[in-house]
């Protein structure tokens, strides 16, 4: 049995087995005895090594039937079913191996250990009547190496059953020269006789025992490349042309008269190898480096358009073509832009507006305007207009203007000075001891929510004795002696509060009008 595809030191081991072969048809000294060892040790190191590969891909494949079941578990189930018959073949040949030992040294072998030989501890290597006892046999009695050999080819055959020999010849050879045992073999002196005699009949027992443990090897190589066979299948049966359609992915289903409409196309399973080609309205449409076409045209009319064509690629069965159908509105342009708030903007603020354009993504304006700054704020637009009593708003989509709207520009009205809790123009002095100050209040049918903070008034009122008594809070909130001029005031008085002044919003001082409350 040759090595298929081994490794170097696999190679080197096969090398040196062939040779210390040979010279046992010399002489079967001790130094050839514990060379067999020595190769029997590298065999099970590589071996083991081998197992572990085996037990990581098979982990890797179940994880991926874990994550696509549909698409994976039957070619796991024929992983694990690899799997299984390679450990059964495996512990058949250390069971052999196990009784050539004990046929040697006995049942109480040093050369056993849980379950497994140690070369180094066996006591009788060099018996050459254990090999045929055990693996030969004699008289009526068959030995194993026959069932051995029939076992061997059943497995090569069943993994030969999985593989494509036409699409993987290399593999299908390998399994061949790895796995597969003649029925009859030339000895050394040139006779034809049985698989079993012209191998195992008088070899030494170490010889045997190594033998054994390179067929261990193959059987374990054989199914490392026959999974690692199935996980690349999963993948091989992604690309079937005839599962899948063709994407049509259009930038929008609106377009603007006069302006240009696009959509993306592809194949659903993309291959760097192909490079389909759409036909469209008389003309061919060829695929990018990344196997996208891209089909753009200007529509002329208003309404819905419907384009017919078709899209070709080359498949496993050759040339291969698809319909493909495209549907879009277009529209006249329609853009509106309206104040949130009102029909004019307000100088000094950030004026909310909205912004639209039928069929076009917000993202996708571009929104300019005279007279003013114009930011865009999540779902709508702020603007700030400058000193002029006009700013122009305008909408373009690809430098197309697609409609301008002229807001009229108002300065802030001025707001009303007001005491807290006093809205008309008399009061009792208990009701003006208890405010707190004065407010500058908003006309009721101003919509935006503004507040101007007064900053400064002037209290003045005439007492009892014809003096005038004057005091200035530089805050909104009345101040002590105010209050106190407050308190000397007598039913049928007035007091004044001039000189109001209070910032607004922009940041900028107004004087507010005077007002005059009269006790009763």
């Amino acid at each position: 049995m040759a090595g298929g595809i081994l490794t170097p030191r696999q190679k080197m081991i096969n090398m040196m087995y062939l040779v210390l072969t040979a010279m046992l048809a010399l002489n079967v000294s001790a130094e050839v005895l514990d060379a067999f060892v020595v190769i029997d040790k590298s065999i099970e190191h590589n071996t083991r090594i081998v197992s572990e590969k085996n037990a990581s891909n098979l982990s890797d494949f179940r994880r991926a039937a874990a994550e696509n079941r549909e698409k994976v578990e039957p070619w796991l189930m024929k992983g694990e079913d690899v799997h299984r018959r390679a450990e059964e073949l495996y512990d058949k040949i250390n069971r052999i191996k196990l009784d050539l030992v004990i046929s040697g040294d006995g049942k109480n072998s040093e050369g056993i250990v849980d379950g497994e030989v140690d070369a180094e501890l066996v006591g009788s290597l060099s018996d050459t009547d254990a090999s045929s006892r055990v693996l030969v046999g004699s008289g009526t009695s068959k030995g194993k190496a026959s069932d051995l050999r029939r076992s061997m080819n059943e497995y090569c055959d069943y993994l030969l059953s999985l593989v494509d020999e036409a699409k993987n010849p290399v593999l299908f050879r390998s399994l061949i020269e790895m796995l597969r045992i003649p029925d009859t073999q030339k000895k050394s002196d040139g006779d034809v006789t049985s698989w079993e005699v012209a191998v195992f009949d008088g070899m030494p027992l170490i010889s045997a025992v190594a033998l054994l443990s390179k067929m261990q090897m193959d059987v374990y190589n054989s199914e490392s490349e026959v999974v690692s066979y199935l996980m690349r299948q999963v993948s091989a049966t992604d690309f079937k042309f005839s599962d899948i359609d063709i994407a049509v992915i259009p930038s929008s289903n609106y377009v603007i008269q006069g302006t240009e409409f696009s959509a993306e196309m592809f194949l659903a399973a993309y291959d760097p190898t192909q490079s389909p080609v759409l036909t469209m309205g008389g003309r061919a449409y060829h695929s990018n480096e990344k196997g996208k076409i891209v089909f753009k045209t200007v529509p002329t009319n208003i309404g819905p358009v419907s384009m017919h064509g078709s899209i070709e690629f080359i498949g496993p069965e050759g040339k291969t073509t698809r319909p493909v159908n495209l549907s879009y509105m277009v529209v006249e342009p329609n853009t509106v832009v309206s104040p949130t708030k009102m029909n004019v903007v307000y100088r000094g603020i950030a004026n909310p507006i909205s912004v639209s354009s039928a069929g076009i993504p917000q993202d996708k304006l571009d929104v300019r305007i005279t007279n003013g700054t114009i930011e865009h704020k999540g779902n709508e637009f702020l603007v700030v207009p400058g000193n002029g009593r006009i700013c122009e708003i305008s909408v373009f989509v690809n430098e197309k203007n697609m409609g301008t709207r002229q807001l009229r520009v108002k300065d802030l009205p001025v707001p009303t000075p007001q005491l807290d809790v006093i809205s008309g123009k008399t009061a009792t002095k208990n009701e003006l001891l208890a405010s707190q100050g004065v407010l500058a209040v908003m006309p009721r049918d101003f919509d935006f929510d503004l507040r101007f903070r007064v900053v400064s008034f002037t209290v003045s009122a005439t007492d009892a004795n014809g003096y005038t008594m004057d005091e200035t809070s530089n805050a909104e909130t009345f101040t002590s002696r105010q209050k106190q001029i407050f308190n000397r005031l007598r039913t049928g008085q007035r007091v004044l509060f001039t000189d109001i002044k209070a910032v607004g919003p922009d940041g900028k001082t107004i004087e507010l009008s005077d007002l005059s409350i009269k006790l009763k």
